[in-house]
């Protein structure tokens, strides 16, 4: 079997044999508000199929995919079509990133799932099942507390001068460019994917107090509003899984404790539970 775990920025595929031989790979990330049925094709073509030995294309039979994007019938439509164009000898089935976070970090628990990632999201699982969902606006009107909504964030203090001159000029010797940003932003594809590139930025400044203080309240504001808006989310653990999650997760921890909730499980990838999931779920 073939598991993907797909966000805006990269999939992670984990081709298994059995449970103990299996292979990971990683290629661009596949989100159907972004890419066509034929880029998602391209991906599958040019970048994963071509780094499978053939020895191990006999296990890519079914296809459990994970993605970003995938809430609606349309949208899964459309991945599903790209992923059968690229390899037609898959069964297919599409689920939201979501699930995949729920069924990694929580298993057969109940709690508050959350990624933080390229974009964000939450939701409520219990009893196996996801039961409560805010719905997510994407990097431009929410996605708080992703690697976009905190590359924003610098970004637009940097614009307004709001950072002290010693923090702008280390910005500027990092690269930072206005005339650059703006043409990434609004000329080219994927900005959400441009923009989510600062907050590797502010990872490599994260011991100025003013980077720190900002990432805390990334957090905070998905905390607000992506978590506290459930009912009884008091009573639940709040796990995260992503690569923001993973490497902020001091920062995170500090913003849970200001908003007086309970910390659970934050991993940086979900493949490995997921992997697990189904390999109870045969």
């Amino acid at each position: 079997m073939v598991i993907a775990d797909s966000g805006s920025t990269k999939t992670t595929w984990r081709i298994a044999k059995n449970k103990s031989e299996f292979i990971d790979i990683q290629t661009d990330g596949i989100n159907p508000y972004f890419q066509s049925e034929k880029d998602i094709a391209i991906i599958v073509n040019d970048q994963l199929l071509k780094q499978v030995d053939e020895n191990w294309k006999s296990a890519c039979n079914n296809l459990f995919f994970y993605g970003a994007g995938c809430s609606n019938p349309d949208k899964i439509n459309q991945v599903k079509n790209g992923l059968k164009s690229g390899y037609s000898n898959w069964e297919i089935l599409v689920e939201h990133d979501l699930l995949a976070s729920a069924r990694s970090l929580l298993g057969s628990k109940s709690g508050i799932a959350c990624i933080l990632g390229t974009g964000s999201n939450s939701c409520v699982f219990k009893e196996g099942k996801v039961i409560d969902n805010i719905a997510s606006w994407g990097f431009m009107f929410g996605d708080y507390g992703s690697g976009a909504h905190i590359g924003k964030q610098l970004v637009q203090r940097y614009a307004n001068n709001e950072f002290s001159l010693d923090l702008i000029k280390k910005l500027e010797e990092k690269g930072i460019n206005r005339e650059v940003i703006l043409n990434h932003v609004y000329q080219q594809a994927l900005p959400n994917r441009y923009l989510a590139k600062f907050s590797k930025l502010a990872g490599d400044l994260i011991d100025n107090d003013e980077i720190n203080k900002l990432v805390i309240n990334c957090f905070e504001l998905f905390l607000k509003y992506q978590v506290e808006i459930y009912q009884d989310h008091k009573n639940y653990e709040i796990s995260f899984v992503g690569s923001v999650a993973n490497s902020f997760s001091e920062q995170l921890k500090i913003a849970l404790k200001n908003r007086n909730l309970k910390i659970g499980v934050i991993n940086k990838e979900p493949i490995q539970g997921l992997f697990e999931y189904h390999l109870n779920n045969l």
